[in-house]
């Protein structure tokens, strides 16, 4: 009688070529993916921009050509700056919602902190 032994699972160097497929699949598709990310906050950046000039142009339409920007705490000397995101944010979303909410920028994400004379970048 033949002995036959039936050998059952692969072999290793099928493995390594799966794998080795695997990894060049993956190295074609990561850019690609990476690509399309960037792109789509691009884009996203785009819209809150585009998004921003509308509610600003509405408000500058109902307020007679006044900006939505407010008087912040000034640099030594005493010269106050003009803050467009402190008081146009507020004045953006009531009591007319010009804006429903503030948009976030997709690049990145603050935190603002707010101080008497001063933000800071956290």
């Amino acid at each position: 009688m033949k002995n036959r032994s039936l050998k059952r699972g692969f072999t290793l160097i099928e493995l390594l070529i799966v794998i080795a497929i695997i990894l060049i699949l993956i190295a074609i598709a990561l850019p690609n993916f990476l690509e399309a990310q960037i792109r789509a906050r691009i884009a996203k950046a785009q819209s809150e921009m585009k998004t921003l000039a509308t509610a600003t142009v509405s408000y500058r339409l109902d307020w007679n050509n006044v900006d939505p920007v407010g008087s912040g705490p000034g640099p030594v000397g005493g010269v106050e700056r003009i803050s467009w995101w402190g008081f146009a944010s507020y004045a953006l979303t009531t009591p007319v919602a010009y804006l429903t909410s503030i948009p976030v920028d997709p690049f990145s994400e603050y935190l603002w902190e707010e101080n008497h004379s001063f933000r800071d970048i956290v």
